[in-house]
């Protein structure tokens, strides 16, 4: 299976990646496989020969910010990324929609709202990215 290294710059290509297995997938997620130490997380199904977009969530030591239910309720990718984040899983790459890549960036953006990259919720700390496949 080829999925994204966790690994190395954020922007690596496909890697070889053995699944350890496959995930249960919530409500509004198509698949679910665990990678070693990364899940990723699938809500589209396919892409339509458009590359899509990824949310990555990597465990950090500390927060700059803190995050409220409102601003992780505001994002699917978010909230599917938190609730993938287990014991062990030191980062979550959910698949979304090509087109929702500059609205993910804006509301990360909006978030960090001139304090760092870090962020905080539920006792978690991470960083998030958004990247185009």
């Amino acid at each position: 299976m080829s999925h994204f290294r966790t690994s190395g710059p954020s922007d690596a290509g496909p890697g070889d990646c053995p699944a350890d297995g496959p995930v249960e997938p919530g409500r509004s997620v198509v698949s679910a496989v665990e990678c070693n130490t990364a899940r990723f997380v699938d809500l589209t199904g396919k892409s339509g020969g458009i590359d899509p977009t990824y949310l990555v969530l990597t465990t950090a030591e500390e927060a700059d910010t803190s995050l409220s239910r409102t601003d992780v309720y505001a994002l699917p990718e978010l909230q599917n990324a938190l609730a993938y984040l287990g014991p062990g899983t030191n980062s979550v790459r959910v698949q979304t929609c090509a087109d929702r890549r500059k609205l993910l960036g804006e509301h990360v953006a909006s978030l960090a709202d001139g304090g760092g990259p870090t962020f905080e919720f539920a006792d978690r700390q991470f960083d998030l990215d958004v990247l185009l496949g």
